[in-house]
């Protein structure tokens, strides 16, 4: 939503400049989450979890190029539907689907597998989204609950086709006119890196990341990723939500003036 997050940066006097690092491609041709649809639409599946609102906004996409969108729906409304976090739900709800389960914030793995700890799983068919890359928490608690689990690709995020803008902002990095890169998802932390390798231009990123420039993370999850690429944060807001993110890094701001 970059025309959101630059008009709240317009809202508390920063300058916003963007440059996208994603690109979803979806997988519409996948017979697993073809079969997967067909098995919900005839009483095969028990619980669905839907990760992400990309992911669930795919997977009403692909059910309905197949044909049995308002099957689809019918058949979520009568069994267990799990929600990771409010963007998946907004789908669900856009297709008025009840939702049994929405974890409570920051919306992580561990919070996820904590409010699915009520739903006896022993036995169960459930399908699950994967959530851009690989998640071992979720599987691994189905697996333990005796689940019979399976977990669908339904996009994968890519470099974008693109990549100047990104290259741009590298340069207005390292020459002191950024005064903070806010990440908003997990998957831009190694698509920058990708592109500022590609470009012959990591080394310096980093460099400039950990300098002067505050690095501002929405959420304990896209954090965690930072630091596993060897980044620091210094704004994550208390709770993981773009508007509380912009107001974060003002704060960080005004606390420096």
């Amino acid at each position: 939503m970059p025309d959101e997050m630059a008009s709240l940066i317009r809202r508390h006097g920063g300058v916003p400049y963007g440059a996208p690092v994603l690109q979803e491609h979806y997988l519409k041709d996948s017979p697993e989450v073809q079969q997967a649809i067909t098995d919900v639409c005839e009483g095969r599946v028990d619980t669905a979890v839907f990760l992400t609102g990309v992911g669930a906004n795919a997977m009403m996409g692909i059910a309905e190029a197949m044909g049995r969108l308002p099957e689809f729906e019918n058949a979520l409304r009568d069994i267990t539907v799990v929600a990771r976090s409010p963007k998946p739900g907004r789908v669900l709800r856009r297709h008025k689907i009840p939702i049994t389960i929405m974890p409570p914030e920051p919306y992580t793995s561990s919070d996820l597998t904590a409010a699915m700890a009520a739903l006896d799983l022993s036995g169960k068919r459930v399908v699950f989204q994967r959530y851009g890359g690989p998640d071992s928490e979720l599987p691994t608690y189905l697996r333990e609950q005796g689940a019979n689990y399976q977990e669908l690709t339904l996009y994968d995020w890519g470099l974008p086709d693109d990549t100047s803008p990104v290259v741009k902002l590298i340069d207005r990095i390292e020459r002191g006119e950024v005064d903070a890169l806010a990440f908003t998802s997990r998957p831009q932390v190694p698509n920058l890196l990708d592109i500022a390798t590609q470009a012959g231009r990591e080394e310096s990123l980093r460099n400039s990341l950990a300098g002067s420039i505050a690095v501002a993370s929405v959420g304990p999850v896209c954090t965690r990723k930072l630091e596993e690429c060897g980044i620091g944060v210094d704004v994550e807001p208390e709770h993981p939500h773009m508007g509380n993110l912009v107001m974060a890094v003002a704060d960080y701001f005004d606390g420096r003036s």
